[in-house]
């Protein structure tokens, strides 16, 4: 009887996301009259990862680059300098055409919004700030397996049942607090009690050629025995017109003592005057504790990304991620890249991974 159910479930989601992919398509001509618009991205990519203790792995994977998704977005001048907003938007898996989160329908973002000269309230599932800060604290967008920064830094990326404010632009200076009770990331729905309550605060500047960011956050869980504690700090600056030069550094404690990490990353972007653009870097995680599971880590990175048009992308990575001790938790992934096989991990304490990604990104 509970297999039934569950089958029926499954069914269910699955009409649910087909029904969104054809209103969306069906509904495009009369949103857009109506201040609604519909978007989404495609991005797939071939692969091949070989690490220590497995034989190697060739496999075609989704969101490399960018999060594959389906999204719709609106907003609407209220007057008197008001205005309200929505965001619902569903990630996908472009490779076999999946859903990216088996728990929810609009997994990456589902909220409605509230805007003025004081800035921006939103309610509902949302990025985190630190989401938003993390494709500026890297060369690479904070994507592909290249990423050092984006592979073994662990923030979580957004989170149910959230109050964020957005302040306006104060020369420079924008401010954002997200609080919320629920599940973060892709976790299965939590109830909204003190117990699962989380804590966002971020400050970004930025002046032509120059960004600088910082994030504290703070994610309880009644089902953990610990509260995991990230602060974060990222910066870059762009030295000449073509090169950029990223740095970021971000720490993760947890309160019962079994996580005491310090993350650097430090990389550089450089753009040609026409469609190429490189990318290179490295990223090192210290290690604090010892035992089990515990050891630090590096990864150097390259990537290239050309661009067809102004929608479409053809893009490659080369990663090296070595751990030391008896750490193997690491994995080369992605923007998205959300399939339990694709996030391959060497079963050996101190195994390292290599790995290289070329992929295909078409936004509309």
């Amino acid at each position: 009887m509970m297999n039934k159910l569950h089958g029926k479930d499954t069914i269910r989601r699955i009409n649910l996301k087909l029904l969104a992919v054809l209103l969306w398509g069906a509904c495009h001509s009369a949103w857009a009259d109506s201040g609604v618009t519909a978007y989404g991205v495609i991005d797939t990519f071939a692969t091949r990862i070989a690490a220590d203790g497995l034989a190697p792995v060739t496999r075609i994977d989704a969101s490399g680059l960018l999060a594959s998704r389906l999204g719709l977005r609106g907003r609407e001048a209220l007057g008197g300098g008001l205005r309200s907003g929505f965001v619902l938007e569903a990630g996908m898996n472009g490779d076999d055409g999946s859903g990216a989160d088996g728990n929810r329908l609009f997994n990456r973002q589902a909220w409605v919004s509230l805007g003025g000269p004081l800035g921006e309230l939103r309610l509902g599932r949302q990025n985190t700030p630190q989401f938003y800060m993390n494709g500026k604290f890297d060369a690479f967008t904070s994507a592909t397996q290249a990423s050092g920064w984006n592979n073994m830094y662990g923030a979580p990326p957004r989170i149910d049942n959230a109050v964020g404010y957005f302040s306006p632009d104060l020369g420079g200076l924008t401010l954002q607090a997200l609080v919320a009770r629920g599940a973060t990331g892709g976790a299965a729905p939590l109830d909204e009690t003190a117990a699962n309550r989380n804590l966002q605060l971020a400050a970004e500047y930025e002046h032509p050629g120059l960004y600088l960011g910082a994030n504290y956050q703070q994610v309880d869980n009644a089902a953990l025995p610990y509260r995991a504690r990230r602060a974060s700090v990222g910066a870059s600056w762009t030295f000449t017109p073509r090169w950029t030069v990223f740095g970021a550094a971000g720490g993760e404690r947890r309160s019962d003592g079994t996580q005491r990490t310090m993350l650097y990353s430090l990389s550089l972007r450089w753009r040609a005057d026409g469609p190429l653009a490189l990318a290179f870097g490295w990223a090192g995680l210290r290690d604090r504790l010892t035992g089990a599971g515990h050891g630090g880590a590096a990864e150097l990175g390259a990537q290239a990304q050309y661009r067809l048009s102004v929608r479409t992308s053809l893009y490659g990575a080369l990663a090296r991620l070595r751990q030391y001790d008896r750490r193997n938790n690491f994995a080369l992934v992605g923007a998205a890249v959300v399939a339990p096989a694709a996030q391959i991990r060497s079963p050996l304490p101190g195994g390292a991974i290599d790995g290289v990604q070329l992929g295909v990104l078409h936004t509309f």
